[in-house]
């Protein structure tokens, strides 16, 4: 009942209340969490409280979708298909999400989707990559900085 007043009070209060949303998606359980259809990890209660919050605050548009760009499903299908053709792995925990089987957690959507593509982990499901370079799109050249999955295949696709 704290947790319900003490939101009420923030969107009442009035100004930026998409602060809210990280702050509740950052609470975990010292228990551990639970996993919820489809392969997504819900470290806490709260934590799923704010993902709600953020999906409604998305919806009512405070908040801007943070979703994939044109490109990233095509390219992210595709790699998918081509990991699931290469690896036909194991799981204890996979549940039937479309993922493939053997998927570790994304840090970012906790979802289990994360694959090695292109010798680099990276989520099917977000894009999330975990390297530390990226492709300049027009010259398919390494360079440091954030890898975005579909500038560097799309990248390369172009190049081929």
């Amino acid at each position: 009942m704290a947790l319900t007043r003490i939101i009420s009070a923030v969107f009442r209060k009035g100004g930026d209340v998409t602060f809210l949303v990280e702050e509740l998606k950052a609470v975990f359980d010292p228990r551990g969490g639970y996993w919820q259809p489809g392969g997504k990890f819900m470290p806490s209660i709260i934590a799923e409280l704010g993902y709600i919050v953020e999906k409604h605050l998305q919806t009512i548009g405070l908040l801007k979708d943070t979703g994939s760009d044109e490109h990233q499903p095509a390219l992210i299908d595709e790699k998918r298909a081509e990991f699931e053709a290469a690896n036909a792995q194991q799981d204890a925990f996979a549940e039937d999400g479309g993922f493939p089987e053997g998927a570790q957690l994304c840090s970012k959507c906790a979802t289990a989707a994360v694959v090695m593509m292109d010798g680099c982990m990276t989520c099917l499901a977000c894009g999330e990559s975990k390297c530390e370079w990226c492709v300049d799109e027009f010259n398919a050249t390494p360079k440091k900085g954030p890898r975005t999955p579909s500038s560097f295949l799309l990248a390369l696709k172009q190049k081929s």
